[in-house]
């Protein structure tokens, strides 16, 4: 309630008038007043009326900061981008260059394998050759053993005992030598091996090769072609001259062809390589032919005037 009546209401009035109706008129003129306090003096609408406007201002200007804002970022982003596929691309250029180089590698490194793949091949043919050449000599030098056909000279003491009859060192130096003049490529008295370094030598009443005795009937045997080895042994000189002499002295003597023989290795002792060095410029090792035994022409001349003596 005011404490004052209003200036342009009958105090009487106001007194007998409701107390309903005088409160709610009251409270619109409150308002009214409220209202008219609040208006500036130019008579431009309240502060409440323009903050509509300010509040679109303001989010117009926040909508355009956050619009410049995010094309900086944009543009950033794309100049990170193209910066990211440059380094990219240029990564990819380096590795294909890379794998360029590697392959050209590659192909330097397939040529040389084949290079070299061609040269073990040769190598490989060679040793083979070399192989099968070591295991050849091997046999005709004695130093494995060898098997094959070939022919067997049994040779015996005369029955009657005569000594002209023994069989001695050099008939049976006789035979082998005539038997490599016949082709053969192997040859083994009494399973001896025939070796350059081997003899055949008079032990007192007994033979002895490879420093081994022999006792009779002495067998040479003999690695050859058997269409032809025992018609050419007979042919040589040595031939005519141990058919000669076993003929005359009554010696038993006999020449068979065998489909299959083996002839050992010789001793390990006589299987040590030896070699003479040259001592003067032009002058060089002299290489050894077909194994021999040890008995010359001279010392069979000899012993043969000494059997017919």
């Amino acid at each position: 309630m005011p404490d004052q009546i209003p200036g342009s209401e009958d105090p009487r009035a106001y007194v007998t008038k409701p107390l309903l109706d005088r409160i709610t008129d009251q409270a619109i003129d409150s308002d009214y007043m409220a209202a008219a306090a609040r208006r500036e003096p130019t008579g431009e609408e309240p502060t409440r009326l323009r903050r509509p406007g300010l509040w679109a201002m303001v989010v117009v200007g926040l909508f355009a900061l956050l619009a410049t804002t995010a094309a900086v970022q944009t543009s950033r982003n794309e100049d990170i981008r193209q910066t990211s596929r440059q380094v990219l691309v240029d990564r990819i250029e380096q590795r294909q260059d890379r794998i360029s180089e590697l392959h050209k590698q590659i192909s330097k490194l397939s040529e040389a394998n084949q290079s070299s793949e061609s040269a073990l091949n040769a190598l490989g043919l060679r040793a083979e050759a070399a192989s099968s050449t070591a295991a050849a000599t091997a046999e005709e030098t004695g130093f494995a053993p060898v098997t094959g056909s070939g022919i067997r000279i049994t040779i015996d003491n005369a029955a009657d005992g005569s000594e002209g009859g023994t069989v001695r060192d050099y008939d049976l130096a006789v035979i082998v030598n005539g038997l490599w003049q016949a082709g053969a490529t192997a040859v083994a008295v009494d399973g001896q091996r025939v070796t350059p370094r081997s003899g055949v030598i008079t032990s007192g009443a007994a033979l002895r090769m490879n420093d081994v005795s022999l006792s009779p009937p002495y067998e040479v045997t003999a690695i050859g072609d058997t269409r032809t080895l025992a018609a050419r042994f007979a042919e040589t000189v040595s031939g005519a001259m141990i058919h000669t002499t076993t003929q005359d002295y009554g010696m038993p003597y006999d020449v068979e062809n065998i489909d299959r023989l083996t002839l050992p290795a010789a001793p390990p002792d006589l299987l040590e390589l030896t070699h003479l060095e040259a001592k003067s410029k032009g002058k060089g090792t002299q290489g050894s032919e077909k194994p021999t035994d040890n008995t010359d022409e001279d010392s069979e001349e000899n012993s043969e005037g000494d059997r017919e003596e």
